[in-house]
């Protein structure tokens, strides 16, 4: 039986599962022990792309995460972190689980005015590597901070919203700090001021998320940015080592192989979905990137 995708949100995930903590549309905190199977969560069930930050730090259980088609076998003190856009299933294992967990919206994270320039060479990383291990010690200087937002936002204070946004701001610093101290390398990138060059970067890659289901043209996001494609590619190339055509196929890829496996759609029905004139190019199109048509893709899964 196919699985289908589900883009979600923060709204659709607290009416399947009412008794989660939460601010109005924008942030969801739990920290609940249950068991499996038996006590399913529905958000479980299928492949989800959430619009928002998911972090997971799992104290108890064992469980299989898939992240844009990656695997990662996740245990006790490991930490997955996802960005907006992140196609995400977890299988979790016959056990008794227990998670700091909280998801954010992306308009939530954007209104607590943190340096994101701070953590940008750390999120960069993440997209290979979004799951970590961390010692006791600092699993527990974690858990003090998220205890603390857990509370606020369980109380009825007239200022909880806001309290809440100091308070994650305060989580995500002494996560960076965390996880700067596992990747040395990655604190001078940090400490560095974002050049003109890594701001287009980092929108173009926000445009790419957005539109490459209907747009695969370099000269499309080029147009978007107001900038000649010649420049355009010359700056993505600099900042990135990628083409700005890589980095879209690298998109376009990922999403065509996701719907293969897990949507319903026929092949035909991808190709006219992802906007290409006919199944047949985008068959050849599929196989130049990843060494397969897209049958023998869809046979072997």
């Amino acid at each position: 039986m196919e699985q289908e995708i589900q883009d979600i949100s923060i709204k659709v995930i607290q009416e399947a599962i009412p008794q989660l903590l939460g601010i109005d549309n924008e942030l969801i905190i739990d920290y609940t022990e249950y068991s499996m199977p038996n006590d399913k969560h529905p958000i479980h069930r299928y492949p989800i792309r959430f619009d928002g930050l998911y972090i997971g730090l799992r104290e108890k259980g064992k469980a299989r995460f898939s992240i844009n088609l990656k695997e990662f076998e996740v245990g006790h003190n490991d930490l997955v972190i996802c960005s907006p856009g992140d196609l995400v299933q977890a299988n979790l294992y016959e056990d008794i689980h227990l998670v700091q967990s909280m998801m954010v919206s992306s308009h939530f994270l954007k209104e607590m005015y943190i340096s994101l320039n701070s953590f940008m060479p750390f999120f960069a990383a993440r997209k290979d590597h979004p799951v970590f291990h961390l010692t006791d010690d600092e699993v527990e200087e974690l858990k003090c901070y998220f205890m603390l937002i857990k509370d606020n936002v369980a109380s009825d204070d007239y200022f909880r919203a806001d309290i809440t946004k100091r308070l994650l701001a305060a989580y995500l610093y002494k996560l960076g700090s965390i996880l700067y101290r596992h990747r040395p390398e990655l604190q001078a990138e940090a400490s560095k001021p974002l050049k003109r060059e890594e701001i287009l970067f980092k929108e173009f890659i926000r445009l790419v998320s957005e539109h490459h289901r209907k747009e695969r043209r370099v000269d499309f996001y080029a147009e978007l940015l107001f900038l000649s494609p010649k420049h355009f590619s010359t700056v993505i190339k600099k900042v990135s080592g990628k083409t700005a055509g890589q980095w879209i196929d690298e998109y376009v890829v990922l999403e065509a192989k996701t719907l293969l496996k897990y949507s319903a759609m026929s092949i035909q029905e991808v190709a006219y979905y992802m906007n290409f004139p006919n199944p047949s190019f985008f068959g050849k199109y599929f196989k130049q990137h990843t060494g397969m048509s897209p049958s023998d893709y869809k046979t072997q899964i």
